[in-house]
């Protein structure tokens, strides 16, 4: 005797993937994955050594630009609920940790632009690479703090990331596979579960990155 046969999967008509227009959850993050590569390669180009100047606006165009595509409902739109996310504790544990307000959001992604946009301007012409990351791993823990989208926070922090080390010549920095994500969650934890919000381990691996990918034969 044949066993009970189950309903075909059909989402939600509220569902993320529902109104992706009927793609498949691996098709829309193939998809989503192609938006980002392009936005990457647009920033890649227009701040190569040149200055970045960060708002509310370039963080919520760059959104819109990965997003709007396939999600127009909320592509560049700031959540207006409260958002939780959780972060991989060096231990293995999980910690689970809530974005500011949502009406909280502009004031708090203004002061984490305005506070990447003063050490910039306090840069003298020549600075280690130390402290050009960071500046850059202020802005892109700043914004995943803030949590200012619904979905997306992570690559919408690392495109301003990416253009932030562009802006200051350097390489952007990716992590690729298990070994290298467990490196990035463990350094950036800090960043994101102190009160002071303390970037220096996220900041170091950035450095240790660039300045070993200087050193490799091409």
């Amino acid at each position: 005797m044949n066993g009970p046969r189950h309903q075909p999967y059909r989402d939600r008509e509220d569902s993320r993937f529902y109104q992706a227009r009927g793609l498949s959850p691996e098709e829309t993050w193939r998809a989503l994955g192609d938006e980002l590569a392009r936005v990457l390669d647009d920033a890649q180009r227009a701040f190569w050594r040149t200055p970045l100047w960060m708002n509310l606006e370039r963080v919520r165009w760059w959104h819109g630009a990965i997003f709007a595509r396939r999600f127009p409902h909320d592509g560049g739109r700031f959540r207006r609920e409260l958002a939780f996310f959780g972060v991989v504790l060096p231990d293995g544990g999980m910690r689970q940790l809530e974005g500011v307000a949502p009406d909280s959001i502009r004031r708090d992604l203004a002061t984490v632009c305005a506070a990447f946009n003063r050490r910039v301007e306090d840069f003298s012409a020549v600075e280690s690479i130390l402290d050009y990351t960071r500046a850059a791993a202020g802005l892109y823990a700043g914004i995943l703090r803030v949590h200012p989208f619904v979905d997306g926070n992570h690559r919408v922090g690392f495109v301003a990331l990416s253009a932030a080390l562009w802006s200051f010549g350097l390489p952007n920095v990716r992590f690729i596979g298990a070994k290298e994500m467990i490196a990035h969650d463990d350094a950036l934890v800090p960043a994101l579960v102190s009160a002071s919000g303390d970037v220096e381990p996220f900041a170091q691996l950035l450095a240790t990155r660039i300045e070993r990918a200087s050193s490799d034969p091409p």
